[in-house]
């Protein structure tokens, strides 16, 4: 959908971001985050900004594909044409981001909201008990732990000790990218059923699985993969997971398919009294301010009269950020109404311009 005022101008930027400490993804590790950022102004002088950043082993999509695809597009989006039926997914979200900030930013501000972000930790055993006490003692409310890439006995220890070092009054997420069988999962579960574990993202190689898992644990799951395909047989297959055993959906627009295609889950996960938990593929302060306004958006943004923590602690793995005041969280809160006034003031002299 294209704003009601014309656009009188696109742009597009290459960046290239340090990150802190080494990326690690199924395709090898990541020492940059680098990434497309689209920019669209009106007649008046409005502009919306947009990001496009698919990473290798999370996307199908290379950057170069998405250079490349994006740049095709722009002079029919000049021209007033809708967006294209085919788009890669990183693409479309770029590009629907784009245009609805604009459109965000014609309306009126960001609405006065502070927003808690679950903390992302991760590292060895002593590291990540460090890592979630000094989250806890920041003020950060909700953690969440990487489980999956060790043996299960590691994992066991490691968020027992995390949940011994925190106590129980904060609540653990797992997420373990679909690594296990049953029976493995069925041991960490187990494990891991009085530590006050408030879900596990896809645990099972086999999803068909996930309603055993939940059953015999207690601990409810959370679709993440599931939902990246838009085809009519995979959400039959979510549809077909009982309600009661899922505890919410992880929405990364940038792998969904766009803003439209998080949002319509988003929806759709209300529609089960399931949480809706924006998150990242470690974007820029341009799309995780964006983010943000989603999930005040989002009409189940509130669980047991708790605002939903969501997944946009990634910013603490860039070393830098395109934008001049950078996207940040205090006390483990995100002022909207600061990272939406901040996003559109961004370090050109730190990119390159394609177009």
């Amino acid at each position: 959908m294209m704003p009601e005022q014309s656009i009188t101008r696109l742009e597009c930027w290459r960046y290239s971001v340090p990150l802190r400490e080494p990326l690690t993804v199924s395709q090898g590790a990541h020492n940059v985050r680098e990434g497309l950022l689209i920019k669209c102004v009106n007649a008046e002088g409005i502009s919306g900004v947009g990001e496009i950043a698919p990473l290798s082993g999370l996307h199908k999509e290379t950057l170069w594909e998405a250079q490349e695809q994006v740049l095709s597009v722009l002079p029919r989006l000049i021209a007033g044409e809708a967006l294209p039926p085919f788009l890669f997914p990183s693409v479309r979200c770029g590009l629907e981001m784009a245009l609805q900030s604009l459109e965000i930013c014609i309306s009126g501000a960001a609405p006065q909201i502070k927003l808690p972000l679950n903390a992302l930790v991760s590292g060895a055993k002593e590291t990540l008990v460090s890592r979630a006490v000094a989250a806890v003692s920041e003020g950060y409310t909700t953690l969440k732990i990487k489980v999956g890439r060790h043996s299960v006995e590691d994992d066991i220890a490691h968020v027992r000790s995390v949940r011994e070092a925190v106590g129980y009054s904060v609540p653990i997420r797992l997420d373990a990218n679909r690594s296990w069988s049953l029976e493995t999962a069925l041991n960490l579960g187990e494990a891991l059923a009085d530590c006050r574990i408030e879900y596990i993202e896809e645990p099972l190689n086999n999803p068909a699985d996930i309603k055993d898992f939940v059953r015999k644990t207690g601990i409810r799951v959370a679709l993440d993969e599931m939902l990246y395909s838009p085809d009519h047989a995979e959400r039959e297959r979510r549809l077909d997971v009982p309600d009661d055993v899922l505890a919410a959906y992880i929405l990364k627009p940038a792998i969904i398919g766009g803003i439209q295609a998080a949002t319509a889950l988003a929806k759709e996960a209300a529609e089960r009294n399931l949480m809706a938990v924006v998150s990242s593929v470690f974007e820029t302060g341009v799309a995780l301010s964006f983010y943000a306004y989603l999930q005040t958006h989002w009409q189940n943004n509130v669980h047991n009269d708790r605002m939903i923590a969501c997944g946009l602690d990634t910013f603490k793995f860039l070393a830098d950020d395109v934008l001049t005041i950078p996207f940040a969280a205090q006390q483990g809160l995100v002022s909207l109404p600061d990272v939406w006034a901040a996003r559109n003031d961004i370090r050109y002299e730190m990119l390159t311009r394609l177009a």
